[in-house]
């Protein structure tokens, strides 16, 4: 790891105009004809799934891609829902088909979007890779780390890509905060991680759900879990409501996990420390990131100038580049950033958070994720 010796902070430009773009290029909205881009494989898209995270996150996250050029169609959608199939058919000018295998044998896509209701994203999944079609999963890549890891190791006995819904890895104050953890400046490899994560919505497993993006976000900054304990407090019919996680990593740094069900979603709702030698980071509500490194010195923050750049959710919360990502490695131009491993490894410190809560007894993850 370099020690950065000055404070150049990385250029991380997704989520709002790249200042070349806006000043050098004359292309304040990023969309003027890119040749290289233009040039890439044409690729085809097939969508599993038209609910709320297809139309609110995926369709616009495409839409922004073929904006800036990117070259790929949607050939169709499928939802056991007719009325809301046809519907999201209609948005994305594609054909509406009542399952995933009509779609594939009719289609032939080049990837399929998996962003069905999770009991099905493992059948769904099985259906593309079975056929060759490489597949990105929406979060959590199954309901228990069995199924998880059966997916990975289908896909790898059959050559095709899966690849897992982590988008906050692309969203810019997360991927601010690696480049500064890769770029040395806390000094040393993380010691140590607290993250934060509260969700009032009701009908969300606070776990598979929400929790499941900050768990991504530790394992991305932090590598492998060794050990990890809970406590939890159970609502009713037994759902989880909140839970305190003490965790080590294989590195040897620690850290914890607190989330909960019973506070507000309006409200802060995620909170992300890194702590290194003489120095921290902070996210706070993935929006804004701080460095503390000088105990006399002012804090260094980055947060997006809302009134004064071109900035789109679908973007900022990183779908579209965790997309553009899937796109290139299916074309064989980079590789994966966040894959069907990465999902699996997610899902198993669910599991073991489950287990240890239940049990109250120390999980010992050494011998569940591969080193």
């Amino acid at each position: 790891m370099s020690v950065h010796s000055d404070d150049t902070w990385p250029q991380i430009d997704f989520g709002h105009t790249a200042f070349d773009a806006a000043f050098t290029r004359g292309d304040v909205y990023g969309v003027r004809v890119n040749p290289a881009r233009a040039g890439k494989r044409p690729l085809r898209i097939a969508i599993a799934g038209a609910g709320g995270v297809a139309q609110a996150k995926w369709l616009p996250a495409i839409r922004r891609l073929q904006t800036i050029g990117e070259p790929l169609d949607i050939v169709g959608v499928a939802d056991p829902d007719r009325g809301t199939c046809e519907k999201v058919a209609r948005l994305s000018g594609s054909r509406a088909y009542p399952d995933l295998d009509s779609l594939l044998d009719a289609e032939r896509p080049d990837l399929a979007l998996i962003l069905a209701a999770d009991a099905a994203h493992v059948a769904l999944a099985t259906q593309a890779i079975e056929r060759g079609v490489a597949a990105l999963v929406e979060k959590p890549l199954a309901r228990e780390g069995a199924a998880a890891h059966s997916l990975v190791d289908l896909a790898r006995r059959r050559d095709v890509l899966l690849g897992a819904v982590a988008n906050k890895r692309f969203s810019p104050p997360y991927a601010m905060a690696k480049a500064l953890i890769e770029q040395g400046r806390l000094r040393g490899a993380p010691t140590m991680f607290t993250g934060k994560f509260t969700l009032g919505y009701p009908y969300v497993d606070l776990l598979e759900g929400g929790t499941i993006h900050l768990i991504d976000l530790m394992l991305w900054f932090m590598g492998p879990v060794a050990q990890l304990s809970a406590r939890s407090i159970l609502g009713a019919e037994g759902v989880l409501d909140s839970a305190v996680v003490s965790l080590r990593f294989r590195s040897g740094a620690i850290g914890t996990l607190t989330t909960s069900r019973t506070a507000l979603s309006f409200k802060p709702w995620e909170r992300v420390e890194i702590f290194g030698r003489g120095a921290v980071l902070l996210v706070e509500d993935q929006f804004q990131t701080t460095l503390f490194d000088d105990e006399t010195g002012p804090a260094k923050s980055w947060a997006p100038a809302i009134p004064n750049t071109l900035m789109l959710d679908e973007v900022f919360g990183g779908y579209a580049g965790l997309l553009e990502n899937m796109l290139d490695a299916v074309r064989g131009l980079q590789p994966l950033a966040a894959t069907g491993a990465d999902g699996a490894a997610a899902v198993d410190i669910i599991d073991a958070i489950h287990a240890a809560a239940r049990t109250g007894a120390e999980i010992d993850l050494m011998s569940r994720d591969p080193a």
